[in-house]
Parts: C-alpha cells; structure tokens; sequence
C-alpha cells in the first residue's frame, strides 16, 4: 500500500522536477540577456537548440532515478534529502556540461552557470515544498480512512508506523478486535462487526493484523461488494524480521524468512564502493601501515600481523586480519581475562588487559590496528560498513534472534561502534546492528563512515 503510494508520489516529483529544469534551461536564456555582464550577445546567440531540451531531460531523469532524491524526500531525514538532490542536480550539471563541451560548445557559459544556479534553486524550492505540504499535514480533509482489524502488537505497530508517515495521506481511524488492545488508537467493536464499521465510517482501507484465517476470508468476503482496499500483516512477523523479500510461486505467495536483507542492487553498489574505498585507503594508508609493521616488530617478537578467525554473513567464517597489539601467546590467555557480566553474558574486553602491547594500546586506541582489514575487504569477505564480525566463542553463546546481525557483509566500522565502540560489547548491544539492518540505505553508509573518523579522532570507546 505505502509503497505504491511512495512510487507514484516519488514518479509526480520527478516529471516537476524535469519540467523545472527544463523552464530553468529557456529562462537562462533570458536572463542571460537581460543582465548586461560578459561579452555581448543576441538572442540568435543564446536561445538554445531544440535538441539540447531532449538530451536535459533524458539525462536529468536517468540522474534522479538513480539518486532517487524524489523519494527521500517523502521518507528520509530533512538533511539527506537534500543532500541526495544536491548531488543528483550536481551530477546531472557536469554530464550536461561535458556533452557541451563535445557537442555544443557554442553555448555561453555565463548562460550556463545561470541555468545551473536557477535549477538548483527551483528543485529545492519544490522539494521543501512538497515536504512541507505533506508533513504539516495541510490534506487532512481527503485523507484515505483505514481500519485495523486486530489488536495484538502487529496491530499496535502499524498504527505507529502509518502515525510516523503522514506524507501517505491516510488516517487510522480505529481498529476492530476481540482481545484488549496494546494501542492507543479506538477499539471501535469485535472483529464480527467489521463490515458494519467500514461502512458507516466510510473506510477506503482494511489492514488484517494478527486475525485468524477464517475471520479474513470471511470478512474479506463480505467486503467484495464494497470500494474497499484489503491487506494483511503476515502472522509472522516476529521471524520474517526486516525486508522480508515475498515471490510467488504459480500464485503462491512464499515469504522468505531467511534471505539477505539487501537487494541484488544495493549489493552490487555496496561492493563497487567498498572495491573503490578500500582500493584508494590502502594507497593512502601504506606508509603508515610500514611504519606501524616497524614499531610493533620492535616491540616484541612475533609477527607483525595475526589472522583470527572470525563469523561473517550467513555465518560464514574466514580469517580476519589485523595488526599485532598483544604479546605473541596472548590468544591462548583470553580466558585469564575474560569475565561474566551480572546476567551471565560473556564479556571478552577489559580496559587494563595485560597481553595488550605499548604500541598495541595506541594502536586501539586509533583503530589503526584494524586498517588490514581493507584486504578483507578486497577479497569480499567484509565490508566498509557492517556489523562486526564475531568471534565463534562468543558466537556460541548467542540466542536465536542475535544470529540475525550476520544478515548482511561484517564491516570494519558500523552503526554499534560509533555508538560506544568498545563500552558497548557486541552481543549485548546486537539491537544496534539490528538497527542498521532494518534501515540500511548507501547514505547510512557514508554517515557511519562520516561518524567513525570523529570517533577515532576522539578515541572514545576503544581499548
């Protein structure tokens, strides 16, 4: 439902956004007459070729579906959303730029900084425009009423999420159920008296959460005749956790319960970006990855590097590699310093471990000892961003649901490290990684990534 809503809103922004771009590209040309800077020109000089009006939309719409700004900004955070427009108009500017610069070299330039100016002014008018008009709710009057049917706590967090998300332009009116109700929003009868309910509230839209099967077929039946959209909230969603992908199979619907939680596409760009990163930090990076080999080969003999191995998605294991900060038999002591927590969990970090090196404490405390992981990284095994991969002895200790954060590549920074870093130990903060399954996008990535280098500067967290 939402989701069809998003697409054709998303689709309405971005046939505004190429029309503006496309009055802004004539107006420039008017502009640029009428304001008396530059050599002089006349009209026969500036007014465009009509086949550059093609090429402007073509390439404005093949930049913004990519960038996908019109989406963002119905769903995401004010600041990435326009972040998202200003690269997309950024983007879209130079590719224009270098096809002039090709093809139609004859175009003004002073013209061309206008158009560029005027566009980028206009789209972020009309998009904080359209966010405004739907987040300050100004479509109450014709807002589509939904009915719940249910009241266990499916019921009771749709309603939240359909609250948090007004630019849908759909109103809860209530819900139907048999059972006390966990939400706040108005028990209007049992589930029996549904049909009734939609009719005299005039409702465009049921939502079955946590209803038997029998009740859905039978009040789905009694519907049929009305003007009424029906949807249903899986009974399982406690174990079909995040992104949940759903096919069909000769009309049967399957909901897969364990599968990545990133689509082929997001994948593929994730690992273009982490080829491309990891690539250009491991140049930058190399002369102070030999003078950290030297330090810690002077310190204490043993090798300068040590692989451990470590579970990463779908629970695969592999080799982690990282700089030596402890003594060379440290990872035969760990048991001499690990301790329990109150509540039996296992913690394997302490602030004041003796195996740790001189060289080694400063080396956590910059993080520097984790920067061979950019081989990891190259070779596919983790990620720039992630989860952290987890040691199999900790692992072991895992409840069902904890497993869940190996859903997507091990990273060598994430959402739980720039949130606490080592005061935060892993499997007793798992709801951190969880989170950053649950809204993982390309632009968390580099927010996280943005975050880590203020940590770090800070050493805050790490020991």
């Amino acid at each position: 439902m939402l989701e069809r809503l998003g697409r054709r809103l998303a689709s309405s922004v971005l046939i505004w956004d190429i029309t503006l771009t496309l009055i802004c590209l004539y107006a420039a040309a008017r502009v640029r007459l009428a304001i008396d800077l530059g050599r002089a020109l006349t009209a026969r000089d500036v007014i465009m070729l009509w086949q550059i009006f093609p090429i402007v939309a073509l390439i404005w719409a093949t930049v913004f579906l990519l960038v996908t700004p019109q989406r963002a900004i119905f769903s995401r955070p004010l600041i990435e959303a326009l972040g998202r427009l200003l690269i997309a108009v950024v983007l879209a500017v130079l590719t224009l730029a270098g096809l002039l610069y090709l093809s139609f070299r004859d175009v003004s330039r002073l013209q061309f900084l206008y158009f560029a100016g005027a566009d980028l002014a206009a789209l972020l008018a009309l998009h904080l425009g359209v966010r405004a008009y739907f987040r300050l709710g100004s479509r109450y009057d014709d807002r589509r009423q939904v009915l719940i049917v249910g009241g266990g706590p499916e019921a009771s967090q749709l309603a939240q999420e359909l609250a948090r998300r007004l630019w849908t332009g759909v109103r809860v009116v209530g819900c139907t159920s048999d059972q006390p109700t966990e939400s706040d929003i108005p028990v209007l009868g049992p589930v029996g008296v549904t049909p009734r309910i939609v009719i005299e509230q005039k409702i465009d839209e049921v939502i079955f959460a946590g209803v038997a099967q029998d009740q859905i077929t039978t009040i789905s039946l009694q519907l049929q005749q009305h003007p009424v959209m029906l949807h249903m909230v899986p009974s399982i969603l406690d174990l079909a956790f995040a992104r949940t992908p759903v096919a069909t199979l000769g009309g049967i619907p399957l909901i897969s319960l364990r599968e990545s939680a990133l689509t082929e596409s997001q994948r593929e760009l994730k690992r273009l970006f982490d080829l491309m990163g990891s690539l250009m930090l491991l140049i930058l990076v190399s002369p102070i990855m030999a003078l950290i080999a030297i330090l810690i080969k002077l310190e204490s003999p043993g090798p300068v590097v040590f692989c451990q191995e470590r579970i990463g998605e779908n629970g695969r294991r592999f080799k982690m590699i990282k700089f030596r900060s402890m003594y060379q038999d440290a990872e035969h002591k760990w048991m001499e310093v690990a301790r329990r927590n109150e509540d039996g969990s296992l913690l394997h970090k302490t602030q004041s471990d003796p195996r740790v090196t001189r060289v080694g404490r400063r080396l956590r405390r910059t993080s520097l000892d984790e920067l061979p992981q950019l081989f990891n990284v190259l070779r596919g095994e983790m990620s720039l961003v992630g989860p952290r991969p987890e040691m199999p002895y900790m692992a072991a200790e895992y409840e069902p649901w904890q497993w869940q954060r190996f859903r997507v590549p091990a990273g060598m920074t994430g959402w739980w490290q720039v949130n606490g870093r080592g005061e935060k130990p892993m499997h007793l903060h798992t709801a951190d990684d969880l989170y950053y399954i649950q809204n993982y996008s390309f632009w968390l990535d580099l927010k996280i990534l943005w975050m880590t280098v203020s940590t770090v500067v800070r050493g805050h967290g790490a020991f």
